[in-house]
């Protein structure tokens, strides 16, 4: 039973059925965080943390190009991921054998104005992570992308976000102002 179809009778069942069904309120869940959808598209979200995760096929020289190409795309990753300016982190990795590819990312707002900055930011750094790599993938440029990554997406069933209401730019001012402490407290000492 998945939670779209779940209706407070199935719940109800779920829960005799099962000793793990439902959440039993303790000192573990005080702090427990409100999960929702993204209200724009896939994923969930936690406070200003969304989350996106797809897995596509790869082509037949996927991992050869893909493995060819990581030490750059790595390397540039900072670049790219700041001209976004919203990712706190982003994964790309090849599994069953390099024969699929999966993406998870960690953002802050929507789904929708992410997408948008996505390809207005980062277009050529994710053409070249996912070019010839992932099959079906025609470029960020590609009218269908958006119907293309849906349809690879598929929704965590878990998701945890230490400090939701912080967004990317609520850190890095954080460690600057602390940064900028650290530095008065070493000058003011002999």
């Amino acid at each position: 039973m998945t939670p779209q179809t779940m209706t407070p009778e199935s719940v109800k069942k779920d829960r005799t059925e099962s000793p793990y069904a439902g959440v039993v309120a303790n000192e573990r869940t005080a702090e427990g965080q409100k999960l929702t959808h993204q209200p724009d598209g896939p994923g969930k979200r936690i406070g200003k943390r969304g989350e996106l995760t797809g897995i596509g096929k790869v082509t037949p020289d996927g991992a050869r190009i893909f493995r060819e190409r990581l030490p750059q795309f790595q390397a540039e990753a900072a670049y790219w991921e700041n001209r976004v300016g919203t990712p706190h982190d982003f994964r790309v990795f090849l599994f069953d054998n390099d024969t699929r590819i999966l993406f998870t990312i960690v953002f802050d707002g929507d789904f929708k104005p992410y997408v948008a900055d996505l390809i207005h930011e980062a277009t050529p750094w994710l053409d070249q992570i996912f070019g010839g790599v992932w099959e079906g993938y025609k470029g960020m440029g590609d009218p269908g992308l958006v119907e293309f990554v849906l349809n690879a997406v598929v929704e965590a069933e878990f998701f945890y976000a230490a400090y939701p209401e912080a967004t990317r730019r609520d850190v890095e001012k954080a460690l600057r102002v602390s940064n900028a402490f650290d530095q008065l407290l070493d000058a003011a000492q002999p």
